[in-house]
């Protein structure tokens, strides 16, 4: 990987564009892999930080494709080397902000709900440490809405590097409560029964 890291860094100047979505690279990869088989299989492959990038690697066909904000990457033989391949948005619709549809799930008491979002940080709570251990703590979203994240670190890996104000990006399970809701499920399920979720922070995803 790192001669991949130098190609990057040498080849592509410094961009100044909007912070990193993996909810939206994750769809665009998707895209990618079921658009374009023969350069991008197998379905599937883990998504992995690489600097400031959003990278899938795929050996079958020894390619790349990557995201740096809202940009759009390609590396490989088959490519003649690196190649800048557009946005995002010129493949993809890019996720409406869910901020709507967690005030909806807050106003009716809805749980049990898959969602997604992007907040920061207000507060740090202790470990629940009484059965799976879970990370905690509250972001607040745009709307003004609360959720507490309970992030199962018996299951994901924790987030040491957490503080107050860091924006945080969330893919899980909604649970209703009168202070806004809960936001679990943000890792990976080792039966392969449950969707996983994740947590992205500081350009590092955890789940």
């Amino acid at each position: 990987m790192k001669f991949i890291t130098l190609l990057f860094l040498a080849l592509i100047p410094a961009i100044s564009i909007a912070q990193n979505s993996l909810i939206n690279s994750n769809k665009l990869f998707n895209f990618a892999e079921a658009a374009y088989p023969e350069l991008f299989s197998s379905a599937g492959v883990e998504t992995t930080t690489l600097d400031e990038y959003l990278v899938r690697y795929y050996p079958n066909s020894d390619t790349y494709i990557g995201t740096k904000g809202e940009e759009v990457y390609v590396y490989g033989n088959v490519f003649g080397g690196l190649l800048s391949a557009g946005k995002i948005t010129d493949y993809i619709e890019l996720e409406a902000d869910s901020d709507e549809l967690l005030t909806q799930l807050f106003a009716s008491a809805q749980s049990n709900v898959q969602a997604y979002g992007t907040g920061t940080v207000i507060s740090i709570l202790s470990d629940d440490l009484n059965g799976s251990r879970h990370q905690r703590f509250i972001i607040e979203l745009k709307s003004k809405q609360t959720l507490l994240i309970a992030h199962n670190i018996d299951l994901a890996p924790r987030i040491d590097t957490l503080a107050v104000n860091d924006k945080i990006e969330f893919f899980g399970e909604y649970e209703w409560n009168d202070k806004g809701g809960v936001i679990h499920w943000t890792h990976h399920d080792p039966e392969e029964i449950h969707v996983n979720g994740w947590l992205f922070h500081s350009n590092v995803i955890y789940q």
